[in-house]
């Protein structure tokens, strides 16, 4: 195995890590050797297979060199105009420039491109799944201007004179940007695959210049999910229960006298599947309870004796606990995470919620990894055979399923299911997929998708850069340092307070 080998396996369990947790991936180049180009390429090939979409390698790959050329260009473009002291803004200026600018760049293009790496101009590849989309990004930090803006909106104005590519290399060429045929191929490419120019788009935001291209995911993978994860809600009503937390809880339920609620509280609070049990209770009595102790109060001794006994046909312990007791402990830190971001933020105000409701949306972020990781034989029986209706897919989409991006939305689906309010069922999902929601609710869900992030960043599974700008700039973090200096106070808290 080379190095380049290595270096890609590395990589490809950081890209699963990312597509399930759907948070970005990024590489980033200032000069974009060819090295890089074909690094950069790999890693998009491995992002599509992991996102069932291998298929569309081939043509992504002539799209993805096109964009890169495309963006590295623009750079080059910048440095030249300054070397040359004209104002890429000015209408006469921008035309002079663009006269020799094809042949002095290539004839020099080592020099250039150390101007840009000394700039600080890049190129930067960007890879998400969302939901039911995959977004597939080329950014460099050169704003266009209002030449570039016109002449990329009247390439994509004239594809729908072009249905060949041999119609396009005989009618369009553009001497002083290049060939200026890269546009009208990449939209004819992806028309060949079902799509059209809507899926592509070329935007600027916060001083970079985005050339985006939005595929569905696999639409027979994703339905399949979906069904499933209601299906496996729906499947029985048992609740998975570590033993020695249960324990703790009907030891307490069952001492001598009154049920003693505050000692009760202390040990369901720290534990989801504890808490879900009674949340699932009171409920029935109101529906926006979402505060453990509001609802232990509202139960009667005899409810909680039940509710916490082996008699309960809704609990089943989990003898040997295994990745069910880790996710219990990674929901245990990010509600201590989240309340503690709460305590000490100035926006909350902004937040719309109380530091219980904060609590438990960071304890229940976790519910569908909980329940997932604590399924039952039945269940897990019951998924495989559903999904082996699916002969072509159906390992994938078992493996997505039980190992993969599913359970944000099986928390949500959860929710829903145990009577939670529909605001708590949204408020669990939007973690990882701020842009996605409502700026009313943003500033209380980028409190959760920061806490997630301590968590994931403290154990090596996701880097700074792939933390919500929004949610860093609720603590005015700007840089790693910021954030690292945050992410432990929070968790030396934690330790100190649960003796870890």
């Amino acid at each position: 195995m080379d190095e380049l080998e290595e270096r890609l396996e590395i990589d490809r369990g950081k890209i699963q890590t990312s597509v399930g947790l759907q948070l970005p991936i990024e590489i980033t180049s200032y000069t974009l050797p060819r090295n890089s180009e074909v690094y950069i390429r790999y890693i998009m090939e491995m992002f599509l297979e992991e996102c069932h979409q291998d298929h569309l390698k081939e043509y992504l790959n002539f799209c993805l060199s096109e964009l890169l050329t495309n963006a590295k260009k623009a750079n080059t473009k910048r440095v030249y105009f300054k070397e040359k002291g004209l104002d890429i803004n000015n209408p006469d200026d921008y035309e002079k420039g663009m006269e020799n600018f094809k042949m002095e760049t290539l004839t020099n293009i080592d020099h250039y491109l150390e101007l840009q790496k000394k700039a600080g101009l890049y190129v930067k590849l960007s890879l998400r799944i969302q939901a039911d989309k995959i977004y597939i990004e080329i950014k460099n930090n050169s704003k266009l201007t209002i030449f570039e803006k016109e002449r990329i909106q009247q390439k994509l104005d004239s594809v729908q004179q072009y249905k060949e590519m041999d119609e396009v290399f005989t009618n369009v060429l553009d001497q002083s940007e290049g060939a200026g045929l890269g546009i009208i191929i990449i939209i004819l490419m992806l028309q060949k695959v079902g799509l059209s120019k809507e899926n592509y788009q070329v935007v600027s935001e916060d001083d970079e210049t985005i050339t985006r291209i939005i595929l569905p995911c696999n639409k027979v993978v994703f339905s399949a999910v979906e069904m499933l994860a209601y299906e496996f809600v729906n499947f029985d009503e048992t609740i998975p229960i570590l033993k020695e937390h249960f324990d703790e809880a009907n030891k307490i339920v069952n001492a001598e006298g009154p049920v003693d609620r505050q000692a009760l509280f202390e040990v369901v609070r720290k534990d989801l599947s504890l808490s879900l049990l009674v949340f699932k209770d009171a409920l029935e009595k109101d529906k926006n309870c979402f505060d453990a102790r509001k609802a232990i109060a509202m139960l009667s001794d005899y409810d909680l004796k039940f509710i916490y006994s082996e008699s309960n046909p809704r609990n089943r312990v989990i003898e040997d606990p295994g990745f069910f007791k880790q996710i219990l402990g990674h929901s245990e830190r990010v509600a201590y995470y989240t309340y503690t971001l709460y305590k000490n933020c100035k926006a909350q105000d902004a937040i719309g919620r109380d530091e219980n409701y904060m609590y438990f949306l960071g304890l229940f972020n976790s519910l569908g990894a909980v329940l997932l990781a604590g399924a039952s034989k039945g269940q897990k029986d019951y998924i495989t055979e559903l999904s082996r209706q699916y002969p072509e897919y159906g390992d994938k989409i078992l493996d997505i399923f039980l190992n993969r991006n599913a359970s944000t939305y099986l928390s949500m689906v959860a929710a829903k299911r145990y009577g939670f309010d529909r605001g708590i069922s949204y408020d669990v999902v939007g973690w990882n997929g701020l842009s996605r929601v409502p700026d009313c609710d943003k500033s209380r869900v980028a409190l959760l998708h920061l806490a997630e992030m301590i968590d994931f960043y403290s154990r090596g599974m996701v880097d700074f850069y792939q933390i919500d700008k929004r949610a860093l700039k609720l603590f005015d973090i700007i840089d790693e340092n910021q954030f690292k200096t945050l992410s432990d106070k929070i968790i030396e808290g934690y330790k100190a307070e649960y003796g870890e």
